[in-house]
Order: C-alpha cells, then sequence, then structure tokens
C-alpha cells in the first residue's frame, strides 16, 4: 500500500498534541485541511484513529497502536534525509553579466536551472557594459565587438536598437495626429552614454540625417534608459533582443520598423578550473540552449551595421 508520507507527519503530530489546531499550526495549515488529512488516512487504512469528542480528540486504541509504531520510523526517513543532504557535494559557480542582461533574459528563466541543478550554488553578478570578463568569474557574458580570450567562448546574438517610447507618450501623439518622425525632432530623446552617435546613425540609416531633438538625456544603464522611455520621459533607442518583453507586454511601444543592428556581440566565455568544470559546463550547456530563442534572422531586419 502506498501511503503518502505527508498524511503520516500529520497524524503523528495530531496524536502528539491531541488537537487538530495545534498540529495546523505547526504546519503551517488550517484546522479543517488537516482534518481532512486525518479522514483521507483512516480511509485508506480503513480504520479509525481518532474519537471526536464534543471539544478535543482521543487516539482509538487502534490509532494508539499505529501512532507507535509509525512515529520512529519518521525519525528515522528525517534522519536520512539529512544525512543525504549533508553527503551532497554542493559547487560554487560565479556567473558575472550585464545588468540588464540578467534581469530581462537570465532571470526570468533561472529557476529552470536551479531545479535540474540542486548541488550547484550559482552567484550573479552585474558588470558595467564594456568589460571584458572576469578572470575571477566561471562564466562571463560580454558585450563587445571583439572576439574575447578566454578557454572556451561562443558567440551569442547582436544587440540592435529600436526607437520606442511610453504607450501614454504614443497614444498622445495619435490623438495629436503627430508622426512619429516629427515627434522623434519635437522630444526629448535618451542616449546611453556608451552609445553617444546611436541616434545620429540610425536617423541616416532611415534617411534622416542628423536628429535635433528638444532635449538629450544621458543615462548610464541599459536599465535606467528603458524604463525612462516607459515611464514617458522621452524616445530611447532601446536595445534588442534584451527588451523583447518590455514590447511584448506593450510596456513600450515602437516608433519605427528600422532597427539598428551594431557590430557589437553578447559573447559567452567560460574559465576552466578543475574543481567545478562539470558544472561550469552545466550552466554553459543550459545557457546556451535556452538563449537560442533570442538570436534574430539578420538577414530578415531592416538593418544597418553601425
Amino acid at each position: 500500500m502506498a501511503m503518502q508520507l505527508r498524511g503520516l507527519r500529520t497524524f503523528c503530530l495530531v496524536a502528539q498534541h491531541l488537537s487538530f489546531k495545534k498540529a495546523a499550526d505547526e504546519l503551517c495549515l488550517s484546522a479543517s485541511a488537516v482534518s481532512h488529512q486525518i479522514s483521507d488516512l483512516e480511509e485508506e487504512l480503513d480504520v479509525k484513529l481518532f474519537e471526536r469528542l464534543t471539544r478535543s480528540i482521543q487516539l482509538t486504541e487502534r490509532g494508539q497502536h499505529f501512532y507507535e509504531e509509525v512515529y520512529p520510523h519518521l525519525d528515522s526517513i528525517d534522519e536520512a534525509a539529512l544525512r543525504l543532504k549533508k553527503d551532497i557535494k554542493r559547487v560554487p559557480l560565479l556567473a558575472q553579466l550585464p545588468e540588464f542582461f540578467a534581469s530581462e533574459l537570465l532571470m526570468p528563466i533561472i529557476t529552470g536551472f536551479s531545479e535540474r541543478y540542486q548541488d550547484i550554488d550559482l552567484r550573479i553578478e552585474s558588470t558595467e557594459i564594456g568589460n571584458v570578463g572576469n578572470a575571477d568569474a566561471d562564466i562571463n557574458i560580454v558585450l563587445t565587438r571583439k572576439t574575447p580570450k578566454a578557454d572556451r567562448i561562443e558567440k551569442l546574438f547582436p544587440i540592435y536598437y529600436i526607437p520606442a517610447c511610453s504607450k501614454a507618450l504614443f497614444d498622445d501623439w495619435q490623438v495629436r495626429g503627430i508622426n512619429p518622425i516629427d515627434a522623434i525632432h519635437q522630444s526629448t530623446i535618451l542616449l546611453h552614454k556608451a552609445r553617444p552617435h546611436a541616434w545620429n546613425r540610425w536617423a541616416r540609416h532611415v534617411g534622416l540625417g542628423n536628429i535635433k531633438p528638444k532635449q538629450i538625456i544621458y543615462v548610464d544603464s541599459m536599465f535606467a534608459l528603458a524604463r525612462a522611455a516607459q515611464q514617458g520621459v522621452g524616445i530611447a533607442l532601446v536595445p534588442m533582443p534584451v527588451s523583447k518583453s518590455w514590447f511584448e507586454n506593450d510596456t513600450l511601444v515602437p516608433l519605427h520598423s528600422s532597427t539598428l543592428v551594431t557590430e557589437d556581440y553578447y559573447w559567452m566565455t567560460l574559465n576552466e578550473r578543475e574543481q567545478n568544470r562539470e558544472a561550469a559546463s552545466r550552466f554553459w550547456n543550459w545557457m546556451a540552449e535556452n538563449l537560442q530563442q533570442y538570436c534574430p534572422p539578420i538577414d530578415e531586419l531592416n538593418s544597418s551595421v553601425a
């Protein structure tokens, strides 16, 4: 007979306290849920384990015998589980990657890795744009147009930009009959300080010449850039594919179909160390598998390289 361990634990707690409520408090359940578990166990065993009195409960004679036989075994199971956990060798792994990449691409899917590889203690640290990798990290994600140096490297996907703003700002321009190109000239534009010429490159690509906006605000963070655009501060050249979810949930709205593809690629690098080579390889393979979805068909993009 395959019996649920949870039901046996609940039975033992109720038997110890002779109270559904006290057992429920210890299990962080409702008294009703505990009572149902006991009823299910009694039905499965076809035995009445407790006498339910007006304001109390008591073990039946058969319930008392069952408790005395079961309880020592539950202790043994707990001790065995504890020994097993202690025997599992935990492996630390350090991954460093750009902050926006980590928050938008890695964190939404990281539970898939942690559930599959519970013996790996993953430490995730963010880096600045332009960082070429940390030799002390097992895995690095770097954004660069040059091939990085490491024991193992993989070219992931390019970063490309699309002009975007908040939905509220976009809707306001539509009501006022302002087209997106005119809006760019009349608005505040947002620039990442590491990409000061990106807007002019995009403008030349679509045949606008140089842009003369109302105002320019420089930021030093990709996340701050996207967040400012989402808050209606102005128009930003938002990096893709790291901002994909912002468009999917209408947090940001694209202003033009033309994208600006740069020579900057995201690369994944691995520094091999004997003590955690297997763990690093697992994370490497998992990352490569899950990041494939972000590789765009570049030949289908209305793009230019800058």
